[in-house]
């Protein structure tokens, strides 16, 4: 499960990408799939299809199947992007203390050279 206490959020950037847990991730992706094959519905599958036909049970499982490799192929397209949302957060939070950290030495070059200035040659 995610932590539910927010992380304090820094002026100026975006929020940093929500990585949801295995189950939430399973569920949303599955769910558009098969939704049979969620974590909730998965538990009926027994009385639902108690007195199923082999016939169907065979069809039942293809289909499953072909939604798992399904499951495979979009995972791996969240994982690509998410990998590129991380990215793209970790590069504005660089920039950002960049901006930050060139302005305080700004600052504390002026000091610098004002108190250089200010005394008597």
């Amino acid at each position: 499960m995610t932590d539910p206490t927010p992380t304090p959020q820094a002026p100026g950037l975006p929020p940093p990408p929500r990585i949801p847990t295995g189950r939430e991730l399973f569920d949303a992706i599955m769910g558009y799939i098969e939704p049979e094959l969620t974590s909730e519905a998965v538990k009926t599958l027994d009385a639902k299809y108690a007195n199923e036909a082999q016939t169907d049970f065979e069809t039942r499982k293809k289909r499953y199947l072909l939604a798992f490799e399904r499951y495979d192929q979009a995972y791996m397209g969240y994982v690509e992007t998410l990998q590129a949302q991380v990215e793209r957060y970790r590069k504005e939070v660089f920039k950002k203390a960049e901006v930050q950290e060139r302005s305080h030495e700004e600052g504390l070059m002026d000091q610098m050279l004002g108190a250089m200035l200010s005394q008597p040659t």
